[in-house]
């Protein structure tokens, strides 16, 4: 079985162009090709197909547990850049999602690395199957002595602003915490929002802000393009930022922007091609 993996801001996928196996074989096989040790690695599995049409393909994405998920804005970004990199589409391409349609757009190609447009969607805040504690009117809650504010952007997340910085441990304890926390009954993605200092040194990516991300199913990760999508809706909501916001990242900055539907612009890799001997 032939795969390509994909690195965004040091979210990585494999790809697979698959119609045979069913969910239950593809959770599974995504939970053994995405074990860094006995498999190729990554943070979960894109399975696609181009449709008869030709003009745009079908989206599923497992986590690395092998667990299903509604969306993945960097996974996206990943399958949109390997059909570009294989010439199917030329600028645009169509993706049909768990969720409904994203539309993406190539901004610019330097060989394997491709700049992009990545429509996450809207925000939703009333939510109640990711968050059946949802109260009119009200936007922080708390559990366990963690306030947080809940988002949906396609898939769950739950954005927390400390007051104090946290260390990386402190982080994942939450992360994991919460995450399984049976107010979630979907679980759920968490971001941890850090205000960054002015940095203004040449190459700066000028972000005003950093993230740590705990994804659901996958655990810490370098960056999530729904999870930067829900720390701006919910920075958006509190007044914090308007149509734009810069998240720093290991890598790059990741540029966030939209009023009503959310855009992502990153840079996506297309890192090798591979063959599974154990599929």
């Amino acid at each position: 079985m032939i795969f390509y993996k994909s690195v965004s801001a040091g979210n990585d996928f494999i790809h697979i162009e698959s119609t045979a196996p069913g969910p239950g074989s593809k959770g599974n096989l995504a939970k053994r090709i995405c074990d860094r040790v006995a498999g190729a690695g990554a943070d979960g599995v894109v399975f696609y197909n181009l449709r008869e049409n030709g003009e745009s393909a079908d989206f599923e994405i497992f986590n690395r547990d092998g667990s299903q998920a509604e969306l993945s804005g960097n996974g996206m970004a990943g399958l949109s850049a390997l059909l570009f990199y294989l010439d199917k589409f030329e600028n645009r391409v169509v993706l049909h999602t768990k969720v409904g349609v994203r539309r993406h757009e190539l901004v610019e190609r330097k060989e394997n690395t491709f700049r992009l447009k990545i429509e996450i969607g809207e925000a939703d805040f009333s939510r109640k199957d990711f968050f059946p504690f949802l109260q009119e009117d009200r936007v922080c809650y708390e559990h366990q002595g963690i306030m947080f504010h809940p988002v949906s952007v396609g898939n769950p997340h739950i954005v927390v602003i400390p007051e104090k910085e946290k260390s990386g441990r402190e982080m994942i304890s939450i992360g994991k915490m919460l995450e399984n926390a049976n107010i979630f009954p979907r679980k759920t993605n968490v971001e941890f929002v850090l205000k960054s200092p002015p940095d203004l040194s040449p190459g700066s990516s000028g972000a005003n802000y950093r993230v740590f991300y705990y994804e659901r199913g996958v655990g810490p990760t370098q960056s999530s393009a729904t999870g930067s999508a829900a720390v701006f809706a919910v920075l958006q909501k509190l007044g914090e930022v308007q149509n734009r916001l810069t998240i720093g990242t290991p890598s790059e900055g990741l540029n966030v922007f939209g009023k009503k539907q959310i855009f992502i612009e990153n840079f996506t890799k297309i890192v090798y091609k591979g063959i599974c001997l154990n599929a």
